[in-house]
C-alpha cells in the first residue's frame, strides 16, 4: 500500500511539472511547426541575453496578455518543443519558468507587428559566461575552440549546437524547416573584467560568430548585438571593439545604448526600458541588413 501511494504521488508530481512547463494547448496543437519554412532567431550570450528585467516592470501590453506573447514560439528545453513565450512558464532560459525577461521579446513583438507570421526562438545564455578560456574558473564558457576550455566547465558553443539540432529535429518530424533569420547576441561583461581576456576578445568574438553562423547555416546571417553597460574603462574598450568590427563585417551591427544606459540598480543588467529600446533597435537593424 505504501509503495502504491508513493507511486501515485510521483505520478502527480510529474503531471504538475508538465503542466507548469506548458503554455496552454501548444503541446497538442504543435502550432509552431505547421509545415513548410518557419523563421527563427537565436538568442545568445550571458545574463542580459538570459533576461534580468523583473516581471513587475513588464510593459502593459505584455501584462495584459498574462505575460504571454502569442505567435512567439520559444524552444522549451525541458519538453524539447516549441511553445508560446510566457513569463513564469516558458522563457527558454536555464530556468525555463523564470519571471525575468530580456530584449528578445521586444524584437519578437516588432517582428510580429510587421509580419503576418510566427517567429520561433532558440535561446542559450548563461550568467557570467565569458568567451575566453583564460582567467579564474567559470561554470561555462563560449570559447568555440572547446579544447581550450578547462576540464569540468560547460562548453556553451557545443550546447547551443545540440539545442539547435534538437529544435531542427523536432521541426523536421512535423515537416517543418527552421530558417535562422538573425542571431541576437549580448555578451562580454565577464571578458571585460579581466585584462588578459579582453586582449583576446576581438579574435574570440569573431571565431564564435563564425561558429554560430556555421551551425545556423549561413555565413551571411545577420548578427545584431548591443553595447554593454559602461561600468569601467575596459567595458568602454569592449564597446569600441564592437563598433570597429562592424566596419569589417557587413552583417554585424551593434546597437549604441547611449542615452539608454538604464539598469536594475547594479550597473550590470539593463532594465525594461533599456531592453525595449535594445530589442526594437535590433529589429530595425535586422530589416536594414537582412
Amino acid at each position: 500500500m505504501k509503495i502504491k501511494t508513493l507511486h501515485l504521488t510521483a505520478l502527480y508530481l510529474c503531471a504538475v511539472f508538465l503542466l507548469m512547463s506548458c503554455s496552454d494547448d501548444d503541446v497538442q496543437t504543435n502550432k509552431y511547426v505547421p509545415g513548410g519554412v518557419m523563421p527563427a532567431i537565436l538568442v545568445v550570450g550571458q545574463s542580459n541575453a538570459e533576461g534580468w528585467a523583473p516581471i513587475s516592470s513588464a510593459p502593459q501590453w505584455l501584462a495584459d496578455s498574462k505575460y504571454r506573447l502569442e505567435n512567439y514560439g520559444m524552444w522549451n528545453p525541458v519538453l524539447k518543443q516549441f511553445q508560446t513565450y510566457q513569463l513564469g512558464v516558458n522563457v527558454g532560459s536555464g530556468n525555463n519558468a523564470d519571471t525575468k525577461f530580456a530584449f528578445d521579446v521586444f524584437f519578437a513583438k516588432a517582428f510580429l507587428n510587421d509580419n503576418n507570421d510566427k517567429l520561433l526562438c532558440i535561446k542559450h545564455a548563461m550568467n557570467g559566461a565569458p568567451i575566453s578560456e583564460k582567467g579564474h574558473r567559470e561554470i561555462g564558457r563560449w570559447q568555440p575552440k572547446t579544447e581550450l576550455i578547462p576540464d569540468g566547465e560547460r562548453k556553451l558553443a557545443i550546447e547551443l549546437a545540440q539545442k539547435l539540432q534538437d529544435a531542427k529535429d523536432f521541426a523536421q518530424k512535423h515537416n517543418t524547416q527552421l530558417k535562422i533569420i538573425a542571431i541576437l547576441y549580448h555578451q562580454g561583461e565577464t571578458d571585460a573584467y579581466v585584462n588578459e581576456r579582453l586582449v583576446d576578445y576581438e579574435v574570440n568574438f569573431k571565431n564564435l560568430i563564425t561558429y554560430i553562423r556555421g551551425i545556423a547555416g549561413s555565413e551571411t546571417i545577420p548578427v545584431i548585438n548591443a553595447e554593454v553597460l559602461p561600468f569601467s574603462k575596459n567595458s568602454l574598450t569592449l564597446n569600441s571593439l564592437f563598433f570597429q568590427m562592424n566596419e569589417s563585417d557587413p552583417y554585424l551591427k551593434t546597437v549604441s545604448m547611449a542615452g539608454h544606459y538604464t539598469h536594475i540598480g547594479d550597473r550590470m543588467h539593463f532594465d525594461a526600458a533599456a531592453f525595449e529600446y535594445m530589442g526594437t533597435k535590433m529589429y530595425e537593424y535586422y530589416k536594414e541588413i537582412k
